[in-house]
């Protein structure tokens, strides 16, 4: 069996690639960014929604404990009258129901 003897052809491939692996490496990695551009811009805004949406819960949270911690609340009273536990399980009950 005789091998075969390499056509000017591949011979010509194979010296580009050698010659230009980094030039194509670098295109391979350019490519891959940009296409990957509207993904991490998605991502980047979904994001920017998660963060509003746990600011917003946080808002909330401090304001029902503003209203559960008024001056006539029963949190309030309660604790006022020496009594802790039961104003902390009123505050609870208070936090729950808004």
């Amino acid at each position: 069996m005789s091998k075969k003897d390499n056509s000017p052809i591949e011979t010509d491939i194979k010296s580009h690639l050698k010659k230009y692996k980094t030039a194509l490496v670098y295109s391979f990695i350019i490519g891959l960014f940009i296409g990957s551009m509207p993904f991490i811009y998605k991502y980047k805004e979904s994001l920017k929604v998660q963060k509003l949406i746990e600011e917003k819960i946080k808002i909330n949270i401090q304001n029902k404990e503003k209203i559960c911690k008024q001056d006539n609340s029963d949190y309030k009273k309660f604790l006022s009258l020496g009594f802790p536990k039961t104003a902390i399980e009123k505050f609870n009950i208070c936090m729950k129901e808004q």
